[in-house]
Formats: C-alpha cells, sequence, structure tokens
C-alpha cells in the first residue's frame, strides 16, 4: 500500500469517527428530551480496490426505534384517552345528579310522598296542603335544572366535538407536509430523523383523539388512516367536520359527508357516543320516570276529592297540568312538571277525600303517599325510587368501567412507553462508551498519519 493510500484511508477515518461523535453528541444532548429518538451510527467497509480496503465509513444513520411498540402505544393511548375523556364527562353527570344528597332528585321525591303522609293525619290542615305544594315545587325545580343540565351538558359536547375535529384536521395538515418534507430531504439523501420526530410526536397526540392506523412508505412517508378513512400521506389530507344525522353526532370527512368514520376509541368517540347514545338516554329515562310519576298522581288525585268549597268538594282535577277535553295537557314540557295553577293558587283544591263533602277522610292522600312503595308495569315492575335508583346505577356502573379502562390501560402504556424509552431512548452510558471508542478510532486514524509522515520524510532523507 502506498503511503498515499494511508493518508487517505487516515483522513477518511478521521472524518468518519468525526461524523460519528456528533451523532453521538445530538443524542447526548437530548437524553431528557423525551420527543427524540435516538439515532445510531451504521458503519460499513469502504469499497476496495484491487483488493485493498479503502477504509470505514458511514453507512447509515438510523433512528433507533420499534414500529410495533409505536403502534401499540397509539392503540393503548386512544383506549385511555376514549376512557378517560368518558370518565371526565361522567363525573359531571354525576354532579349534576349530585346523589346521594339534600339536592339529589330522590330526597325532593321522598319529601313529595312524605308530606302526603303528614296530610293524611290531618286533611283539612292547609299548612299540610301548603307543604305538599311546596314540596312539588322544589322536586319541580330540581328536576327540571337536572334535566336542563344534562342537554346543556348535550350542547357542550358537541362543541368540544367541533373544536376536537378542528384540531385533528391541523395535525393531519402537519402530518401531510411533514410527509412531503420527509421525502424529499430522504430521496436526496439528506437525513429528516427531526422531522420524523415531530411526525411521530403529532401521530401520538392524534391517536388521543381517534382510532388510527398508520402504514410506513418509502422514503420515510407514511399513511394515517382515521375511523378507517384515509386521513393523510404524502400526496394528500382530509379535512374532516361534525354533522348531525338523525340525533346522532358524526365526524365526516369534508369532501364527502356520506362516508362514515368508524370511530371505536379516542377522545371523540367518547364525545360522540355520550351526545348520540349515553345522554339521550339518561333523558328518555328521565322523561319517563318523570311521565309514570306525573301519570300516578294524578290518576288518583283525580279520583279524590277538595275540600268543601261553595257548599260542595270538587273532583276529576289532575295535581299535575291541566285537563282539555277530559285529557290532561301541559303536566311535562321540556323537562319541567308543571303543577295544575288550581292547585297553586288554591290549596284546598289537593284531593285528599275519598268521599264527596267529607272533609275528615283522607283516603286518596294516604293512597298516594303509598305510591312510593307501589311498583309499576312501566318502570319494569319497580317503584319510582327503585327506578330512579336503577338509572344512577346504570351510570355508576359505566363510570366504573371508564375508571378500570383508565386503570388498566395506563398500566400497559407504562409498560409500553419504558420498552420504547429502553429501545429508543438514550442512555448516557452507552453513549459516553461510544464517545471514547469514537475518540480512540480518531486518535488510531490520527497516529497512523503521524507514522505515514514519519515514513514519507524518511524516504525523502534517504534520496
Amino acid at each position: 500500500m502506498g503511503i498515499g493510500k494511508i493518508f487517505d484511508i487516515s483522513v477518511r477515518t478521521m472524518a468518519t469517527y468525526q461524523r460519528a461523535l456528533d451523532v453521538t453528541s445530538q443524542n447526548v444532548s437530548n437524553a431528557g428530551n423525551e420527543e427524540y429518538t435516538r439515532q445510531k451510527v451504521v458503519f460499513g467497509t469502504e469499497e476496495t480496490q484491487a483488493g485493498i480496503g479503502m477504509g470505514v465509513k458511514i453507512q447509515d444513520v438510523v433512528r433507533v426505534k420499534n414500529d410495533l411498540i409505536d403502534k401499540q402505544i397509539y392503540q393503548y393511548q386512544s383506549t385511555y384517552s376514549d376512557a378517560n375523556k368518558r370518565s371526565e364527562l361522567l363525573q359531571q353527570v354525576e354532579t349534576i345528579l349530585a346523589e346521594p344528597g339534600d339536592y339529589g332528585l330522590s330526597n325532593y321525591f321522598n319529601q313529595f310522598f312524605n308530606s302526603w303522609s303528614q296530610l293524611a293525619t290531618n286533611p283539612t290542615s292547609i299548612q299540610y296542603r301548603t307543604q305538599i305544594i311546596q314540596n312539588a315545587q322544589r322536586l319541580s325545580e330540581r328536576f327540571k335544572d337536572v334535566y336542563d343540565s344534562i342537554s346543556s351538558l348535550q350542547h357542550l359536547l358537541k362543541n368540544e366535538t367541533v373544536s376536537k375535529v378542528e384540531q385533528m384536521n391541523s395535525y393531519l395538515k402537519e402530518i401531510y407536509d411533514l410527509n412531503r418534507k420527509i421525502y424529499d430531504n430522504e430521496a436526496v439523501g439528506i437525513k429528516a430523523s427531526e422531522l420524523m420526530d415531530r411526525r411521530d410526536l403529532l401521530l401520538n397526540e392524534l391517536s388521543k383523539l381517534a382510532n388510527i392506523t398508520i402504514s410506513n412508505n418509502e422514503y420515510g412517508t407514511v399513511t394515517v388512516s382515521v375511523g378507517g378513512v384515509l386521513a393523510a400521506d404524502r400526496n394528500v389530507y382530509t379535512e374532516f367536520t361534525v354533522k348531525l344525522d338523525g340525533g346522532k353526532l358524526k365526524v365526516v370527512p369534508k369532501a364527502d359527508e356520506n362516508s362514515s368514520v368508524i370511530l371505536n376509541s379516542g377522545e371523540l368517540f367518547a364525545l360522540t357516543e355520550l351526545y348520540s347514545k349515553q345522554i339521550p338516554k339518561y333523558k328518555s329515562d328521565l322523561e319517563n320516570l318523570a311521565n309514570v310519576f306525573i301519570d300516578k298522581v294524578n290518576e288518583l288525585h283525580r279520583q279524590g276529592y277538595t275540600l268543601v268549597q261553595s257548599g260542595s268538594s270538587s273532583t276529576d282535577i289532575p295535581f299535575f297540568g291541566t285537563l282539555s277535553g277530559g285529557t290532561v295537557v301541559d303536566a311535562f314540557v321540556d323537562g319541567k312538571i308543571n303543577i295544575n295553577p288550581a292547585i297553586l293558587n288554591n290549596p284546598k283544591n289537593i284531593a285528599a277525600s275519598g268521599a264527596a263533602n267529607n272533609d275528615g277522610n283522607s283516603d286518596y292522600a294516604v293512597n298516594i303517599a303509598s305510591l312510593a312503595d307501589t311498583k309499576f308495569s312501566e318502570l319494569g315492575d319497580q317503584t319510582i325510587l327503585e327506578a330512579y335508583s336503577t338509572i344512577l346505577n346504570n351510570f355508576g356502573l359505566e363510570k366504573v368501567q371508564s375508571e378500570n379502562r383508565i386503570q388498566t390501560s395506563e398500566m400497559v402504556l407504562q409498560q409500553l412507553n419504558l420498552q420504547k424509552s429502553s429501545y429508543s431512548g438514550v442512555s448516557i452510558d452507552e453513549e459516553m462508551t461510544n464517545v471514547i471508542k469514537y475518540q480512540r478510532s480518531y486518535e488510531a486514524a490520527a497516529r497512523l498519519i503521524r507514522a505515514a509522515d514519519e515514513m514519507l520524510e524518511t524516504i525523502i532523507q534517504m534520496v
């Protein structure tokens, strides 16, 4: 080997290990950056000439990552975000219901029925009759407050869904832009590791919003689908919008609102499902409870007799709503239980007696009080309070299930992130070992130049 080749190999080697030291320095400086993916230098032998090696070269600088772990993280991140958002929203419903407690509907139902029991002990008492009206008003006001609060929450869910979809669109636009930049760089041999790290961060944020699938393409680009709909690649990205269809809240592509985005996890799934299914069910269950309560109280009250007024007592007076053509109307409107104005204006119109012109009779006061313990087929053979407890129990079960899923997915996520950190994270010990190794190799190449220089000097002196 000629002295010129020794110089050439030595210089090439020094340059190679200098670049390797640069990569290692980059790793060390980002040791505390969770968004950074460790880079690894892959060395190769320089092409040979006539069977003689030409030294070492950097064959590639690769990002050390495990795509399988990343995809599992996206999956469980989506599941965790769904459960967490669902639990957060159910907590708001729990606050609205205020059960158990003085402001819970259970307490107001009990107070209403108890006041009828009190009236049964003294059916002519105006004070007890006034208490019935007051308790009915409190029940009506609290029921309306619960109903309206749940309706308001439903409206907020729609607004938050719109906001989250706009956020998702911004992520997809940036992923599309990054894909193009990554392709342009990698296609001409320029590494785009930092751009890929940024894209990975966006994919993680995207997975919090919805279930996504990712496939890797040439030159480091990816194709992303959201709910089975193509969302972004190197050539295009999709903008999504929110559509209200038959009371169901849906996320659809702007360009084709008839396409279906099949959400099964992520915050958007929690928001749309609560809006479309669970909140309407809560409202429907409350409406059914109110209507049965109103119908049963009215059915008995219309059979009873009021206090004697103008020489006689009256009957066929509904406690809730008013009569129109023999039918009770306006008893329950937009979540409000309406008390008959005739009763509000005159407590004597409360029908407690079971006999005409007999103010001392309290048969129907007793009968209405006993409704608290009566099971109704319309409520699944449950009492009014049992039916309400079932609503609360079903709600509580959903909340517990969400919290269990939070714990499970969080535990799995922690394990996956530990695996990712051990695989893709920066180890200071390993990097410092590389620094020493590359530095020694650099110094060895420098000594080789010195040796070649001495050889050249000896030859010159011999001439």
